[in-house]
């Protein structure tokens, strides 16, 4: 789940528009039109709300004393949405200058197009509007252009851009409560940049121009080609020759759109293989749970250090994607990684052993353990316990074809590396304890929690999670208390990721202030790594933690942000004794808010103190007073006990017989928490 806030949308590239006839000889862009992530947009429950863009152009400063005629603008635009949503695009004169307010306050409209955001376009593209006749824009007059989108039905719609530098982008929606245009950089997202250029003619005619600038292949160019290798070869092998000898005309365009949806990638320097995939390109040997009829032996295999050689390929009209399975086993708990490398983007799975149907219905349900996708090379990892594993790769879905004959992007290397290990981080074995001490009444992971997430890039953002555990009640009452361990929930569909449980003190009771805040004073912290999967994972504290009798304690759970999958606490609806706390910077939640003010009470996160009653004084012997902490009253007993002090004496810390200034400068080092 995700609560409604300001979230991120999602990068991906790919170009199409419109176009004129006559070529532009000016064009305006104060930044890149690289496409590297998706814009910030109010958004509820995971869906946007209605919201607006704006980007300023001071001409004064970008073409001094020079009037232009305005034709088309070229943005970045993203959806998520299954359905079409409506954009305008509004070009306004700023009055005053300097950040635009609003329209009808200091923003006076020069015109407008619409156009439609279609499921099929894909995330995060490069659109064009264009305007017939062109619009004048003065000399040294401000301008903004502004995308009002409408709201979605189901998904995330937003702009598209990078993180710069460029000019502020600003951002306006009722529905999230910003009434004017503020600059995104003011409402902590200072590397958000809306990707955008101007195009039109500094001769003012009043004729339009072409706004085309270079050979995209969703776009008619009336040169022979495009700048797209990958795509030239579909379609000038494979349809119409003469879109490379003669022209890529509106025909080349439109046969572009349909096959050419899989973007070759730069990933030419895969290392040297020393295996073979047994599979022509086209047969299907080793697909694996996918062969059709099912065929309990179509697997290959691959080996611990094996750079296995392939080939895949995709025929959409026949609704056939060719995916390749290897067989391998490990003898010993090990980190499992594997690596992919191809011209075109691939999905990897590591797969649970044993039969493709499992519970004997006729369909194939296998176990999907570990995934990853994306850039060259595509890697995912995760560890397991001694058994029979399988890997997968294939071309990423997406439509369109990749035919064999396309030698240079159908080929793959997959690699497979394993670790051993005594065993898989964050499951180190919990050492025994009295008491296991826990908010929830019910252990069970039933499902991921709360987080701060972007519902387009579908991975989450940085969050820190919390709950209280009140030591003066229950079994712990009236006693000092060792923890050894915190076990606790986990949800995780992304890659490896690094994150921190801490044990605070709060001073004050209640509801925790902030990660940090001044009412938590930390008592000791557990790096760990969180892998694939639902479940727990424990975070092991040797020595352990001694607290004192009484204690109002707090247990974070810091997770940074994602780049590959979505990552968050693990728990269940049951009855706790503490709410579930998330504080998250990037969706402008920057002290700890509950889960019940958020509008989720029955999420509650699962975490258990591994205890022991009693301290042991032994390991922290400056605590005369064994209440779990060095300090003044310490610090009495020596002046109490001052000079001769016949053994037993817990005062003479140095065990020389005597009390004095070597004792003081030991009590000085174990000043402060036991440990």
């Amino acid at each position: 789940m995700n609560y409604s806030c300001l979230a991120a949308a999602a990068a991906a590239t790919l170009a199409t528009g419109a176009w004129a006839q006559v070529s532009c000889d000016q064009t305006i862009n104060t930044g890149s039109l690289e496409l590297t992530q998706g814009g910030v947009a109010c958004a509820a429950d995971n869906v946007t709300t209605p919201n607006f863009f704006a980007k300023s152009y001071d001409l004064g400063v970008l073409l001094p004393g020079q009037a232009m005629e305005l034709s088309c603008i070229d943005f970045g635009v993203t959806s998520s949405d299954t359905g079409a949503i409506t954009g305008t695009v509004t070009v306004y004169e700023d009055t005053n200058g300097g950040a635009p307010t609003a329209p009808g306050t200091d923003l006076n409209v020069i015109d407008s197009a619409t156009f439609t955001l279609n499921p099929t376009d894909g995330l995060n593209i490069i659109q064009q509007v264009t305007f017939n006749p062109p619009l004048n824009l003065a000399a040294n007059g401000v301008y903004v252009v502004e995308l009002g989108l409408a709201a979605a039905t189901d998904g995330f719609a937003a702009i598209a851009g990078n993180t710069g530098p460029d000019n502020d982008t600003y951002i306006r929606s009722d529905d999230c409560g910003i009434a004017t245009y503020t600059s995104y950089s003011a409402i902590g997202f200072p590397t958000q940049f809306w990707a955008m250029q101007l195009s039109g003619d500094t001769t003012i005619d009043g004729a339009g121009c072409n706004c085309f600038t270079g050979s995209d292949c969703f776009i008619a160019n009336g040169t022979p080609g495009c700048d797209n290798e990958f795509c030239e070869i579909q379609v000038c092998n494979n349809f119409d020759q003469f879109c490379c000898t003669d022209e890529w005309d509106e025909s080349c365009a439109q046969i572009a759109l349909e096959f050419c949806t899989f973007s070759p990638n730069d990933c030419t320097d895969a290392p040297a293989s020393n295996a073979t995939e047994d599979e022509a390109c086209g047969a299907d040997t080793n697909g694996g749970c996918n062969t059709d009829p099912l065929d309990p032996t179509a697997f290959g295999t691959i080996a611990s250090g094996d750079f296995v050689a392939g080939r895949f390929s995709v025929d959409s009209t026949a609704d056939v994607r060719d995916t390749d399975w290897y067989d391998f086993s490990i003898s010993e708990t090990s980190i499992v990684t594997l690596n992919g490398w191809a011209r075109v983007d691939l999905t990897l799975l590591i797969v649970q052993g044993g039969p493709c149907d499992a519970d004997g219905d006729g369909t194939t349900d296998v176990a999907v353990l570990a995934s990853g996708s994306g850039e060259c090379p595509t890697v995912t990892s995760i560890c397991l316990p001694a058994g029979d594993y399988r890997a997968f790769i294939a071309p990423s879905t997406g439509g369109g074809n990749l035919p064999c004959e396309l030698s240079d992007f159908t080929g793959y290397v997959l690699n497979l590396e394993t670790e051993a290990v005594a065993f898989c981080p964050g499951q180190e074995p919990c050492p025994g304890g009295d008491l296991g001490v826990s908010p929830n009444s019910d252990a069970t992971i039933a499902n991921g929690g709360v987080a701060c997430a972007s519902a387009a890039e579908g991975v989450t953002r940085e969050n820190t999670f919390a709950v209280t555990i009140d030591l003066s009640t229950g079994d712990t009452a009236g006693s000092d208390v060792n923890i050894s361990c915190v076990t606790f929930g986990v949800s995780s569909s992304s890659d490896p990721i690094d994150a921190t449980v801490e044990i605070w003190e709060d001073t004050d009771g209640g509801a925790p202030s902030a990660p940090g805040g001044a009412d938590l004073v930390s008592l000791g912290s557990k790096a760990t790594t969180l892998y694939q999967g639902l479940g727990t994972q424990n975070a092991v504290f040797d020595p352990p933690i001694c607290v004192p009798a009484g204690t109002q304690l707090v247990v974070t759970l810091d997770i940074p942000a994602s780049t590959t999958g979505d990552t968050r606490t693990g728990g269940n609806a049951a009855p706790s004794t503490s709410e579930t706390y998330v504080a998250s910077a990037a969706c402008g939640i920057t002290a700890f808010t509950s889960l019940t003010d958020l509008g989720f009470p029955d999420e509650n996160w699962v975490v258990t103190l591994e205890t022991t009653l009693g301290c042991d004084s032994a390991s922290c012997p400056a605590d005369f007073n064994n209440d779990g902490i060095v300090n003044g009253a310490d610090f009495g007993q020596i002046l109490v006990d001052w000079g001769p002090c016949p053994a037993p004496c817990a005062s003479d810390l140095n065990g020389d017989g005597v009390v004095s200034g070597a004792d003081v400068g030991q009590i000085l080092v174990a000043w402060g928490i036991c440990p």
